[in-house]
């Protein structure tokens, strides 16, 4: 990964943003010319925009373009075994499965898919069950940033009001962010995730595990001189790509410098391109450690935050939104002119390689 980001930076000197160009035969590389693979789109819906079935529509669009396509659309777990099951016999080493979503069941969060695809050994896209629950897990790949030395904000994690020590705040300082552990997708983070004294960090924590019934995670929150927030897109292929985009706090409305819950449910996140090439560098290389150190694969975005202290990563989401109005494929449109078809076959293709070795054409699968 690291070696990719010498290759991408060929900037445009004739343009006020700065354009990362890539070869035009992104759009035409086939690693399995000749060989019919077929893909199963697993749909599992929220009331989420990324996980709409708008989005999931939009994903199948695509797909056929270059695949044929089955889909599964059941929150019943047996019922998905068994028709991934019928699949693989029909299919064999020809088949695929696009997957964006954590669980099948994702409001009682039953199905944990990943390892629901690695346990019947089907190729996927994104990562293993293990890298997935890391990134779920904000403590834990914290703790993997850190045994790779990958920079990250001090923090502890308060299982219960007991846990807030004042020992464990007086080494980190106020003012601290307090997050739900288990989250993504920035639910759980709203102003008054934001405290600067122990009664308001008392209550916050008190909310996390009350509402979310799950542990909560306290960290540095890092402010101060020439504080920046950007978002990292890690894209894997030939070439890999980046999408280094700032948080632009400035034309956002919100009285606290974070990414709310509710700004960005409701599209309210502004964001504009990141215009040094210094900062970009960094910023990409830190991605690109962060992703490696959770044993990431084909796709993440990573958050991080600056001030004249250093550079921080956040924390990593190993199955970002994919919907046409989701940041990466906004960042990947607006960076590399690459449209949502395109990205998913370039998603696509990199993580059939990943996985499949190259197999000889059944003619009967050529429908």
């Amino acid at each position: 990964m690291n070696d990719e980001i010498d290759k991408l930076l060929d900037f445009s000197k004739d343009s006020n943003k700065s354009m990362i160009c890539i070869p035009e035969s992104i759009m035409k590389k086939n690693y399995f010319d000749g060989v019919m693979m077929h893909v199963v789109l697993i749909r599992s819906y929220t009331d989420k925009a990324w996980r709409s079935p708008q989005t999931y529509d939009a994903i199948e669009s695509s797909l056929r373009k270059r695949w044929s396509v089955s889909v599964i659309h059941t929150t019943d777990v047996e019922t998905l075994k068994k028709e991934l099951q019928k699949y693989q016999k029909q299919y064999g080493q020809q088949i695929f499965v696009f997957n964006i979503a954590e669980y099948l069941d994702e409001d009682h969060k039953i199905g944990f898919l990943p390892a629901i695809l690695d346990e019947l050994g089907i190729p996927h896209l994104g990562s293993s069950a293990t890298s997935n629950r890391a990134g779920l897990d904000k403590a834990a790949a914290k703790e993997l940033f850190m045994k790779h030395e990958v920079p990250t904000p001090s923090f502890f994690v308060a299982e219960e009001k007991a846990d807030i020590t004042k020992e464990a705040v007086e080494a980190i300082g106020f003012p601290l962010i307090v997050k739900p552990l288990h989250e993504g997708g920035h639910i759980g983070i709203d102003e008054r995730s934001i405290v600067r004294d122990i009664q308001h960090l008392e209550k916050a924590v008190e909310r996390i595990l009350d509402e979310y019934e799950q542990p909560a995670l306290i960290e540095d929150y890092i402010v101060a001189e020439g504080m920046r927030e950007f978002s990292v897109g890690v894209i894997e292929g030939e070439p890999s790509l980046f999408t280094p985009i700032e948080i632009d706090f400035d034309a956002m409305d919100t009285d606290q410098q974070i990414l709310s819950f509710d700004l960005a449910q409701n599209d309210l996140e502004e964001i504009c391109l990141v215009e040094e090439e210094g900062v970009r560098l960094r910023i990409n290389q830190l991605a690109a450690d962060a992703f490696d150190a959770v044993g990431a694969e084909d796709y993440s975005r990573v958050d991080i935050r600056m001030n004249a202290t250093g550079y921080y990563v956040l924390e990593i989401n190993t199955m970002p939104g994919l919907g046409p109005h989701s940041f990466l494929p906004q960042a990947v449109d607006q960076i590399y002119d690459l449209d949502f078809t395109g990205l998913i076959e370039h998603l696509t293709e990199h993580a059939l390689q990943r996985q499949n070795p190259p197999v000889k054409t059944n003619k009967n699968l050529l429908v």
